[in-house]
């Protein structure tokens, strides 16, 4: 059969000489190739001869390696060729050639099955790669959003009105309108792990699903979603009971100032009552005595108001509220303003009784005591209810005071007036200068009134009356130098007092 077989090829060689053939072909093997023009005319002379056999199947090869790569067309040549042979154990090869064929059809469809669940498995995968990186893409803000949402609702709020309380109701209030539609995006996240865990379970992905694109996980996201909408109804709480404190507040801002805005003015009031009557020309000291008694038992009948804004101010106090819009008063302005009005009045007082002594210890008059007043509320330029160095000077000047001396007898007036060298010279001082000037000029009539009435109202007085009404020197003095008496009516040893008190004080020349 070989024989047949090969007396059916024909193999061209191509070449003209066979000894030159086999030369070349020593030299192709010792350079350990094949001639090509030779390989090629065995693979048509092969491709001929199968498809010669192939025929009678109605079918044929075109190319050696891709037709006969699965075998088919193989074994269909090997059958052929065994029936044309005749061989005795055809039917046993026929039935392992099917047996074979079997396989491998049966190798090809599961093959075709791996490959198709394969890249089934790779599209699936695909799939939740991407719905990683989309969880990724929204899980990471809606989580800082959700930091920054419990950060907010924890933190610690200080405020002193009712507008910035209801600013930060107002700001929640916005806040908890945004909860729907994060709620919203928080449902599609957790839609999207869920849609992860379906086709995982629906195509038994079995392998280990970790996120490489986020490391926030579902567990996180619930846990702190819960704690957000734990907070939102705790702020809204404590938002509330600011508010309500505020108001509070607010009332106890209100009760002050309607009460600080009647005391406040009320003690300015009597302030200026008190100077105006402290500096009044007319009428008597008793006079002024009484209406300054008249202002203290009002004064002292107005304290249980001051008591109730304190009251008022302690409530605001332990409230920590330390600004009030609607007063401009604080508390230390009216415990001030207070202890100046009791000071000032008491001191009024004082001096009215001072002056009302002075002026009957020696004897001024109440004409005296209007001109004194009258000119130093004059000169008191700065109505500060004393005056400055300069303002006392020009009203010496003004009342006919001749300063001989100058400064230097200035400055010694000063020293009697304003001990305290403060610069400043109150009416009790002016009036206790004033009235040593008066008592200066005045002494010659108080001695000669004294003598009168010594003398049982005679215009002389005779020696034996000295003696016995005065002390011996001081008797001895005056009839010493007291001359005689030498008016009409006069007696024998009688003594001229006038004169004599006329030259002891200056106004003589005796």
């Amino acid at each position: 059969m070989m024989t047949q077989i090969e007396t059916t090829m024909h193999y061209d060689n191509g070449f003209g000489d066979e000894e030159d053939y086999m030369i070349q072909e020593d030299e192709w093997d010792r350079d350990m190739l094949l001639d090509p023009a030779w390989e090629k005319q065995q693979r048509k002379t092969f491709t001929a001869w199968c498809n010669s056999h192939l025929r009678k199947a109605e079918t044929q090869i075109e190319n050696i390696e891709d037709d006969f790569r699965n075998g088919l067309k193989l074994m269909l040549l090997l059958e052929i060729i065994s029936g044309t042979l005749d061989y005795h154990g055809v039917a046993a090869v026929n039935q392992r050639c099917q047996s074979i064929c079997d396989l491998w059809d049966q190798l090809g469809t599961l093959t075709q099955k791996r490959r198709e669940a394969l890249e089934r498995t790779e599209k699936l995968l695909e799939t939740i790669d991407q719905l990683f990186l989309e969880f990724a893409k929204r899980s990471v803000p809606f989580n800082n959003w959700m930091e920054g949402a419990m950060e907010d609702l924890q933190d610690m709020f200080i405020v002193h009105t009712i507008d910035e309380v209801q600013s930060l109701i107002s700001a929640h209030e916005q806040f908890k309108a945004t909860l729907p539609e994060a709620d919203g995006e928080r449902q599609a996240i957790l839609g999207i792990h869920n849609e992860v865990q379906k086709i995982s379970q629906s195509y038994g992905i079995k392998a280990n699903l970790l996120n490489l694109y986020s490391t926030i996980t579902t567990e996180e996201l619930l846990a702190k979603w819960d704690k957000v909408k734990k907070l939102v109804p705790q702020r809204e709480g404590s938002l509330q009971e600011e508010l309500a404190r505020q108001h509070t507040n607010e009332r106890l801002r209100q009760q002050f100032a309607t009460q600080a805005n009647l005391i406040g003015p009320w003690i300015q009031t009597r302030m200026e009552e008190i100077g105006r009557c402290s500096l009044e020309v007319g009428g008597t000291l008793e006079d002024q005595m009484t209406q300054l008694k008249q202002f203290e038992h009002v004064i002292v009948t107005y304290k249980p108001n001051i008591d109730k804004l304190e009251g008022d101010h302690q409530h605001i106090q332990e409230s920590l509220v330390f600004d009030n819009k609607h007063t401009n008063y604080t508390m230390e302005h009216i415990r001030v303003g207070w202890e100046l009005l009791l000071t000032t009045i008491a001191r009024t007082i004082n001096e009215i009784e001072t002056q009302i002594l002075t002026r009957d210890a020696k004897g001024i008059s109440q004409e005296q005591m209007h001109e004194f007043r009258s000119s130093f509320n004059h000169f008191d330029r700065k109505k500060h209810g004393a005056m400055d160095t300069d303002d006392f000077r020009a009203c010496l000047i003004s009342m006919g005071y001749d300063l001989v001396g100058g400064e230097v007898e200035f400055a010694r007036i000063m020293m009697l007036v304003d001990p305290s060298a403060t610069g400043m010279v109150s009416f009790q001082s002016f009036i206790d200068f004033m009235t040593r000037e008066t008592a200066d000029t005045d002494t010659a009539e108080q001695v000669v009134a004294s003598f009168r009435i010594l003398a049982a109202d005679k215009p002389y007085i005779l020696v034996e009356e000295l003696r016995r009404e005065l002390p011996p020197d001081q008797a001895e003095y005056c009839i010493l130098r007291m001359p005689r008496y030498s008016g009409p009516g006069g007696s024998a040893g009688a003594l001229d007092y006038t004169a004599f008190s006329t030259a002891l004080y200056g106004e003589s020349d005796l």
